[in-house]
């Protein structure tokens, strides 16, 4: 009997449109040694039809007689399977050709680790381009788990032992959100993760696509949480967070109201967010404004300010006095759309989105600067310091030909700081006294930096002496 290294496991239900594109991403992988299990969890389009236009021994076909959910579907994937380390793909997604090969290299040279994952692109929903790299942390704890980043199946990669520990396979579980229950339970079970630093999935959305009940599935994903809470092994620490996390899930959902049109959930779900979390309605703007506006280019083109005016014209008591930000917010969106149109090369764009931005010197806050630096660190671990440097500089440009020159520098110093202090973490010496003087060049102020100034010294000693 054929013994894979890995076994891919892809759940579908009404996915035959997107299927076959998952399939052939698998099937294109550079790393040789897999099986790949399809699960039809009863759907009822034509999932048969796209399985037959494949002819590869590896794939495996399973059909369920009766629609029992992604959970169930997954589960009998991965109980059928015969592969050592297990991999997560959902049927509307796909791996890049390198995905297995580098998740199974770390794998065999870190005995230890459990459990591994890795960046993705996030796809926009109407032309499918890539709209941003979405990086996780590379030291995820519990508590990112509990505050509702958890990562996606598509991307976690595990061994075999860990893929069928019981607990995690808790039958009151399987519904919205149990990614939350299973990567807590994991870590707590003692599980360690690791980081892959590369983009090796790409997710897609879909445009006008309404989900229904989005009252109990944000509450489903509440209840995922606490179950996390409740678990003796949660540490004082994560159970502090019970509020925070509660408002987090709130948010996301408020969102998604808004954005079906259910303004009247949509203000109550964003109300309780507020009430659990004050501190969002902190700053000038408050932190609420910035997350809306990132909520609201989730797409192309001017459809944010549509999202936006739902959202400030129906604003739960607790937050009226937002009202004020929406032309500020808009802006922003414009301000941020036409960054990400410098950074994946779309010039069609980026000139229509800057023009509309009618930005001010307050548009380039640190909320500003640590979204572009938590965007353009990743995109400098996948395509290199040449093309981000070319993307700080043609950004400078359009905020110079915007009247703000001398925020090119501030632009530009922030994130030579935060380099700096990202490659020291991960143990690049020798690239951080290179960060650190663009950082000083651009911002003279930072030889006032200690902590700037402690990681130069520290990196060019521990580089000596290697």
């Amino acid at each position: 009997m054929f013994s894979p290294k890995v076994s891919v496991i892809i759940p579908t239900y009404g996915g035959a449109d997107f299927l076959g594109e998952a399939i052939q991403s698998v099937i294109n992988q550079t790393y040789k040694d897999f099986e790949l299990i399809v699960v039809n969890d009863a759907s009822p389009d034509d999932t048969d039809s796209v399985i037959q236009r494949f002819n590869d021994s590896r794939l495996r076909y399973i059909k369920h007689e009766k629609n029992r959910g992604v959970g169930h579907a997954r589960k009998t994937g991965i109980l059928q399977s015969r592969g050592e380390i297990i991999a997560n793909l959902d049927q509307d997604d796909l791996f890049h050709p390198e995905k297995l090969q580098l998740h199974v290299e770390y794998f065999d040279k870190h005995p230890e680790v459990g459990c591994t994952y890795n960046s993705r692109y996030e796809l926009y929903p109407s032309s499918g381009a890539i709209r941003e790299i979405l990086r996780p942390s590379p030291d995820l704890t519990l508590a990112d788990f509990v505050l509702g980043y958890p990562i996606a199946p598509s991307v976690w990669v595990q061994r075999r032992e860990w893929a069928l520990l019981d607990e995690v396979w808790d039958e009151r579980t399987f519904f919205r959100g149990r990614e939350i229950v299973i990567c807590g339970r994991l870590y707590m079970a003692g599980c360690k993760f690791a980081l892959i630093d590369r983009v090796l999935n790409y997710r897609r959305y879909h445009k006008h696509r309404i989900m229904g009940d989005l009252a109990g599935k944000c509450e489903a994903e509440r209840k995922c949480q606490q179950i996390i809470f409740d678990d003796p092994r949660c540490p004082a620490d994560v159970l502090a967070l019970k509020d925070i996390a509660s408002a987090n899930i709130y948010g996301m959902w408020a969102y998604v109201a808004y954005l079906q049109d259910e303004v009247d959930l949509g203000c109550e779900l964003l109300g309780n967010a507020v009430r659990l979390k004050p501190s969002l309605l902190d700053g000038t703007p408050p932190a609420l404004v910035n997350e809306l506006v990132v909520d609201s280019i989730d797409d192309e083109g001017r459809g944010h300010e549509a999202v936006l005016s739902k959202m400030f014209e129906n604003l739960p008591p607790e937050a009226t006095e937002l009202k004020k930000y929406y032309t500020w917010a808009v802006a922003r969106g414009y301000l941020l759309q036409g960054v990400r149109a410098v950074m994946w090369d779309r010039q069609s764009s980026v000139q229509e989105y800057f023009s509309h931005a009618k930005i001010q010197g307050d548009h380039i806050d640190e909320s500003f600067l640590e979204w572009m630096t938590y965007h353009l660190l990743p995109y400098e671990v996948e395509f290199g310091a040449n093309a981000t440097f070319k993307v700080l500089n043609s950004v400078g440009r359009h905020l110079k030909s915007l009247g703000i020159p001398k925020l090119d520098r501030t632009m530009k110093s922030y994130y030579f700081v935060n380099r700096a202090f990202l490659n020291y973490q991960s143990g690049q010496y020798r690239k951080v006294p290179l960060s650190a003087i663009m950082a000083i060049i651009n911002s003279p102020a930072n030889l006032k930096n200690r902590g700037l100034l402690s990681v130069l010294v520290r990196s060019l000693l521990l580089f000596v002496r290697r």
